[in-house]
């Protein structure tokens, strides 16, 4: 078979998705830029963690040898602790059912700055790049960005998130973006001393406490806290002193899908008044950190979670397609998202890598297209039904990032 002359790839998108897809090309010799919409690498909170769980032996095999190790990423460090992540009925904080990495079982909780930071080895991110437009002609592809500037390539991908500019320009501008109707408020706050043995004996990593309405008063809703440490603060020593945490109540609310949702308009006071009150049918154990959150450390504007379902007759086998979230979004409650898109990025460098060897490119577009879309779709509408089903039943599943549950004992951390 031939070879063709290896292909240019635009990637529009610096985050998780696109880096990975560009470390994999890295490793193949397949030309390629990274572009990102924000004016630098810190412009913008990248969020907070990721499980990485099912993809690791994958990432080393995709990903070229000359990066540093992957456990530098871990959210953990220094602490020698295994992630950890345990959902509980949030009126029975003694029942600990969850997951934790085991050698057989390897799960990685990466703090999403050090995870992007990794992924940028020898990677030149071209920031302040926001396209505005994208035009095919004669077998290349120009992306035009906002600030008058253009590239062209043989290959664009859109890893551009849920707001993404390329899928919007092969939806001919009519976006499907779906408002998911759950309110959410988010907090901030850094623990210290017996409070940081406390959350860490909770979960290493997070938790989730669910407490289902009851059946007879039509007046609650499902409430759950999901709690998660996104690393540890070291004093002067290098030693742990105390934990950045963060942690998000959902509450079903189908008011959040209009077009002005209450949380937008909230203040930090209200929306941590409103934190409290939903905790209430929380075991004091799990409402704690709620309660020792100043008003200062809830975010704001709060978050609004979406999802997307696209089909392949919205993405052609051609040289524009689509990546993780800007291919299908969804709600964050089976932990499904972030991996999803690392698989995307898998194989679309796969399919990169047989078009750059002569393969047909129409056939192999097609191929990765249609994979990616069955997986994210189930996904999606999987994670649709995720929240109300983990309330109602105020228990974990049976299985749950790619493992089977299991009840975990509670042990006794000393810092």
């Amino acid at each position: 078979m031939a070879s063709n002359p290896s292909p240019h790839v635009l990637i529009i998108g610096g985050g998780i998705g696109g880096l990975t897809l560009g470390q994999a090309l890295r490793k193949q010799d397949i030309s390629f830029e990274v572009f990102e919409r924000d004016t630098e690498a810190n412009s913008r909170s990248q969020g907070w963690a990721i499980l990485l769980h099912t993809v690791l032996a994958q990432l080393k095999a995709f990903l070229p040898e000359d990066m540093p190790p992957i456990e530098t990423v871990n959210h953990l460090l220094p602490l020698d602790l295994p992630a950890q992540i345990i959902m509980y009925d949030g009126a029975r904080p003694d029942v600990r059912v969850g997951s934790e990495s085991t050698p057989e079982q390897p799960l990685l909780r990466a703090n999403r700055g050090r995870l992007r930071d990794w992924l940028a080895t020898s990677i030149p991110i071209r920031f302040g790049k926001q396209a505005v437009g994208i035009e095919e002609n004669d077998g290349r592809v120009t992306v035009r960005f906002k600030d008058g500037t253009s590239s062209t390539g043989d290959f664009v991908v859109g890893a551009d998130g849920k707001h993404s500019s390329v899928r919007k320009h092969l939806l001919g501008h009519r976006d499907r973006l779906r408002v998911v109707p759950i309110a959410i408020a988010a907090g901030e706050l850094t623990v210290s001393g017996d409070e940081m043995i406390r959350q860490l004996e909770i979960a290493h990593s997070s938790y989730a406490a669910m407490a289902p309405a009851p059946p007879d008063d039509p007046s609650q809703v499902d409430v759950m806290l999901f709690t998660g440490l996104a690393q540890p603060v070291t004093n002067s020593d290098g030693k742990v002193a105390g934990g950045d945490y963060y942690w998000l109540i959902s509450v079903a609310d189908e008011s959040i899908a209009t077009e002005r949702p209450w949380t937008a308009a909230a203040t930090q006071e209200e929306l941590l008044n409103w934190s409290k009150e939903m905790a209430k049918p929380l075991s004091e154990e799990f409402r704690r950190i709620v309660d020792l959150t100043p008003a200062e450390g809830m975010r704001v504007p709060p978050l609004i979670l979406h999802d997307i379902e696209l089909s392949s007759q919205d993405i052609p086998a051609g040289r524009v397609t689509l990546l993780g979230d800007a291919a299908h979004c969804m709600a964050p409650y089976l932990g499904e998202g972030g991996v999803i898109a690392l698989r995307d990025s898998f194989d679309l460098a796969h399919a990169l890598t047989k078009i750059s060897e002569g393969g047909d490119m129409k056939h192999y577009m097609a191929a990765y297209r249609d994979t990616m879309l069955e997986r994210g779709v189930a996904a999606v509408r999987k994670t649709r039904n995720a929240f109300g089903k983990l309330c109602s039943t105020a228990c974990a599943p049976p299985v749950a990032f790619g493992y089977p549950t299991v009840e975990l004992p509670k042990k006794k951390i000393v810092l």
